[in-house]
C-alpha cells in the first residue's frame, strides 16, 4: 500500500512539474498627448486593447489621455524618471533638448505621402536615429503612428506664403514655428488643450495642430471660418516608446506582439482618420467655413522656400540634426521625391554630408 502511495505522489509531482507557473501580469501606464474625446486617443485605447488581447493578458498597458499625470511637455522626463512605463507623444515637443528630434517626427515640406515618412522610419534608419537620442534618457522607440495630412484653421483666409505676415499663430516648437516666423507671422508656443481658447479669446489667429477631424474635435471650426487643407506642409509622425528597462525585460513574443500592434494602430488610425476627415470637411463647409486648397503654384513657392531657408536652418543646429536630415534626404532620392541634383546642391551648401 505504501509503495502504492508513493507511486501516486511521484506520479502527481511529475504532472505538477509540467504545468507551467501563471503568467505574471506586467502593467505599464502610458501617457498620450491626446486628450480623452479625440479621434486619436480613441485609436490609442484600442491600441492597448489589442495588446492586452494578443498578449492573452499578459501585458496591460493602461492608457492615460493628456496631462493625466504630467502636461505633455513634460513626458519624455517623466519616462526618464520612471513616473510612467510608456508614452505616446511626438519627438517635436522635445527639440529643446536635441533639435533634430524636431526633424525626425515632422520634417516639414518634405513628404507627399504617409508611407514615405513611415518607411524611413522602419527601413530607412528612422527608428535607430530617434533612438541615438531617446537611450541617453532610457527610453526605446518602439513605432510611430501618423493621422496624414494636416489643415490649418485660421480667421481669415490664408492663400500664399504671404497671408501669414503680421499674424499671430499657436504652433508647437519646430520648424513650423521657425517658418512663420520668417515669414513675419508672431508664434505662441502652447499645447493642444489650450489652444481653442486661445483662438476664441483672439490671442492667436490661426493653429497648426491636426487634420480637420481633429481639428473639429476640438472645435476650432466654431472659431475659425477658414482651413488650408490638405496642408502640404506636414505629414507628422508620433510615436510609442517604453523605459528600456522595461521594455528589455519583456519577451521576445511580447516585444513582437507590440510591434505588430503599434503598425496595426498607425494603419487603423490612417483610415479611420481619413473617413473621418471626409466627413469633417463636409460639415465645415456645409456650416459656412471655407476649405483652402493651395494652388501648385502656391505649394511650390512655398517647399522651395523651406527647403531654402529652414532645412538649412535646422540642419545647422546640432550634428545630429544634420545626420537625421541627411538620413531622410538620401531616403526622399531613393524613393524618387528629391532629385539626385537637388541632393547634391544640398551636399554642396553643407546642409547634409
Amino acid at each position: 500500500m505504501l509503495k502504492k502511495l508513493i507511486s501516486v505522489m511521484c506520479i502527481l509531482i511529475l504532472v505538477m512539474m509540467t504545468i507551467p507557473a501563471a503568467a505574471k501580469t506586467i502593467t505599464w501606464k502610458c501617457q498620450s498627448m491626446y486628450g480623452a474625446g479625440q479621434p486619436n486617443y480613441k485609436n490609442f485605447v484600442q491600441f492597448c486593447e489589442d495588446v492586452k488581447v494578443m498578449s492573452g493578458g499578459r501585458l496591460v498597458i493602461k492608457p492615460l489621455s493628456a496631462n493625466t499625470i504630467v502636461p505633455t511637455f513634460e513626458l519624455l522626463d517623466a519616462i526618464e524618471a520612471g513616473v510612467l512605463e510608456a508614452m505616446h507623444t511626438g519627438g517635436v515637443y522635445y527639440s529643446g533638448k536635441e533639435a533634430g528630434l524636431a526633424l525626425v517626427t515632422d520634417l516639414i515640406y518634405a513628404w507627399t505621402a504617409s508611407w514615405e515618412a513611415e518607411g524611413w522610419f522602419y527601413y530607412g534608419g528612422g527608428r535607430e536615429l530617434l533612438n541615438e537620442v531617446y537611450n541617453k534618457y532610457g527610453i526605446t522607440a518602439i513605432g510611430v503612428v501618423q493621422w496624414g495630412f494636416e489643415s490649418f484653421p485660421a480667421k481669415f483666409p490664408i492663400n500664399s506664403m504671404a497671408d501669414y505676415k503680421g499674424h499671430k499663430f499657436r504652433s508647437p516648437q519646430g520648424m513650423t514655428a521657425d517658418t512663420l516666423s520668417k515669414l513675419g507671422a508672431g508664434v505662441v508656443i502652447l499645447p493642444g488643450g489650450e489652444v481653442y481658447s486661445a483662438l476664441d479669446k483672439g490671442v492667436v489667429e490661426g493653429t497648426d495642430w491636426g487634420t480637420p477631424s481633429m481639428n473639429m474635435a476640438l472645435g476650432f471650426n466654431q472659431v475659425c471660418k477658414y482651413f488650408v487643407y490638405p496642408e502640404y506642409r506636414s505629414a507628422p509622425m508620433s510615436e510609442f516608446s517604453v523605459r528600456t528597462e522595461k521594455w528589455n525585460a519583456l519577451s521576445d513574443d511580447l516585444k513582437r506582439i507590440v510591434e505588430v500592434a503599434v503598425r496595426k494602430w498607425n494603419a487603423h488610425n490612417l483610415q479611420t482618420l481619413g473617413v473621418l476627415d471626409a466627413e469633417a470637411v463636409n460639415k465645415w463647409v456645409a456650416e459656412g467655413g471655407q476649405a483652402l486648397n493651395w494652388s501648385k503654384e502656391a505649394r511650390d513657392e512655398m517647399r522651395t522656400f523651406v527647403r531654402k531657408e529652414i532645412w538649412p536652418l535646422w540642419s545647422a543646429r546640432s550634428a545630429f540634426a544634420k545626420k537625421v536630415l541627411t538620413s531622410q534626404v538620401n531616403w526622399m532620392v531613393k524613393i524618387g521625391t528629391v532629385s539626385r541634383e537637388e541632393a547634391a546642391g544640398m551636399k554642396a551648401a553643407g546642409v547634409i554630408d
